[in-house]
């Protein structure tokens, strides 16, 4: 499996030297003598999660009015239901619920005394925000390097390391 992996890596790039070849080209190595990185300033943004708790007051009524909410929607369904037809009359059962349970409902409170409890609860706010600062990003190098006595400098992608290949022109 091996050999096959190698055979199939290598048999690409021997195929690529002697097509360079035949077109006259060769290729050397020369010696890096240095390398200088070239920066990019981009803009990173990172967001931010800021949390807190805050008391929030919600009202309710006192007592039980339940009951009485119920027996006022049964009231106001049969109401309703009295009036229309076909899908008239569904429409107008619902109506007759929901205005039935809503006027036992405030009857209901009135007569205890509009009173009224009120729950404090927590309750965690968050906001985000984002965060921008700005960074130093290599997007390549300046390579200068020595060829038959001559110092030449080139632009790569990539760190070259020691050396460099080098094209050589007949």
């Amino acid at each position: 499996m091996k050999g096959k992996l190698a055979a199939v890596l290598v048999v690409p790039l021997l195929l690529g030297v002697v097509a360079a070849e035949a077109h006259g080209v060769r290729y050397t190595t020369a010696r890096v003598i240095a390398v200088e990185p070239v920066y990019r300033t981009v803009i990173v943004e990172t967001p931010v999660t800021a949390c807190r708790q805050e008391i929030v007051e919600r009202r309710v009524a006192s007592g039980s009015v339940g009951g009485q909410t119920l027996a006022g929607a049964i009231v106001g369904a049969a109401i309703g239901r009295q009036f229309g037809d076909g899908s008239g009359r569904d429409a107008l059962t619902l109506i007759g619920a929901v205005a039935g349970s809503a006027v036992a409902n405030e009857r209901a409170i009135r007569r205890q005394g509009g009173a009224v409890t009120v729950i404090r609860e927590p309750v965690e706010r968050c906001t985000t925000r984002i965060r921008r600062r700005s960074e130093r990003q290599i997007t390549g190098y300046w390579v200068d390097y020595r060829h038959r006595g001559r110092i030449y400098r080139v632009l790569s992608h990539e760190h070259p390391g020691s050396h460099v290949r080098v094209v050589l022109r007949s």
